[in-house]
């Protein structure tokens, strides 16, 4: 089996790749582009075919390599819908109100349709399960529109969001094929070389000076859609593949820098849709790191998270303590973005009022 997954992960590499190369000259064609502006740095437009080539491959491999093709369709359906509404919101730019809506349908189809729904917390603050009751549905779309969000957001800078997306996607696959899900464990190794195949023209290669393609918000929200569902579905039921607090450790930075963004924005009276220049990824270019070493750091950031996720996992410690430790881990983090933002430091470095000179990273 475990060879089996490899080879997926080769053949949907292949593909994604394949796809990506047809689909950058009809994106310029038909204008799906992400052009520079005042807000952007990058000097020419960029084809926006990432999400695209990512989602048809998961969609051909899907009928191709899963046991049961057919039972994929709701996911399938709910990313389609996302794909769709990320594509519009490249072109047309749609309001908040909009994009929430939509989001909310895809969380629907996820439980009212596959039945994927957050029915309990486990033991996260002291050894019996915090069941959620009738609750269960609106903290399951909050939780999803949460990871969606999240995801979204970190998409800053070339291969970043596809860094985080295979060390948290490659985590959870592990999990679910040790844990016996077999389908789940397709999907994810399906999408994880989907996305590699991506980054081989998104991240700075020796035969990239620059991103060739980006994901654009069809292919962020789209994956933040496929994340949540994994999460979710694998975090939770009797036979679950993992606790749910491994989960939140899996995707940790990602979801503590939207939640201090969004408190952030909320203080400074504007919408927490609005962006800015004031993201993780932001903190590390304006204290004069270059672009690969931002993207490394943040990476090497995510892969210790998601070790002690996996460690707490493995060693079957209380959930109430991997919570516990979250939270301190969370203040940890808040009080450095913080003192970066506040006092012009982080990691040792005066932090610039502009983000250093770069025609390439990917606003």
């Amino acid at each position: 089996m475990a060879l089996e997954l490899w080879l997926i992960i080769v053949a949907s590499a292949g593909l994604s790749l394949a796809l990506c190369l047809l689909l950058m000259p009809l994106a310029r064609r038909v204008g799906l582009l992400d052009h520079p502006s005042d807000r952007k740095v990058h000097r020419k437009p960029v084809p926006l075919a990432g999400g695209l080539a990512i989602f048809l491959t998961l969609l051909i491999a899907a009928f191709l390599f899963t046991p049961n093709g057919a039972q994929a369709w709701p996911l399938l359906a709910a990313s389609g819908l996302m794909l769709v509404t990320g594509m519009l919101d490249d072109m047309l730019e749609l309001s908040p109100k909009v994009r929430f809506a939509l989001q909310i349908l895809a969380c629907f189809i996820m439980i009212f349709v596959s039945g994927v729904l957050l029915a309990d917390f486990g033991s996260l603050l002291w050894d019996g399960v915090l069941s959620l009751g009738w609750l269960s549905i609106p903290v399951t779309v909050f939780a999803a529109l949460g990871v969606i969000n999240a995801f979204n957001m970190m998409d800053g800078i070339d291969g970043l969001s596809s860094m985080i997306f295979i060390v948290a996607a490659s985590a959870m696959a592990w999990l679910a094929f040790s844990s016996g899900h077999r389908f789940n464990a397709s999907m994810l190794t399906i999408v994880i070389g989907a996305v590699l195949g991506f980054s081989l023209l998104n991240a700075r290669l020796p035969w990239n000076r620059r991103a060739r393609v980006f994901l654009g918000d069809s292919g962020s929200v789209f994956l933040g859609l496929f994340l949540a569902w994994q999460f979710i579905d694998l975090g939770n039921g009797d036979d679950r593949a993992f606790a749910p607090m491994t989960a939140v450790w899996l995707l940790a930075i990602p979801l503590l820098d939207t939640i201090r963004l969004m408190v952030q924005r909320w203080r400074r009276g504007v919408s927490s849709m609005d962006a800015d220049q004031f993201h993780l990824h932001h903190a590390f270019l304006k204290s004069g790191f270059s672009v690969s070493q931002t993207m490394t750091g943040i990476t090497l950031l995510v892969l210790l998270t998601t070790s002690i996720g996996l460690l707490g996992q493995y060693l079957g410690l209380p959930e109430y303590l991997m919570f516990y430790s979250y939270i301190a881990f969370g203040l940890l983090y808040l009080y450095v973005m913080r003192r970066c933002w506040r006092d012009g430091r982080f990691l040792g470095r005066d932090v610039a009022l502009e983000v250093p000179e770069d025609p390439f990273i990917q606003a």
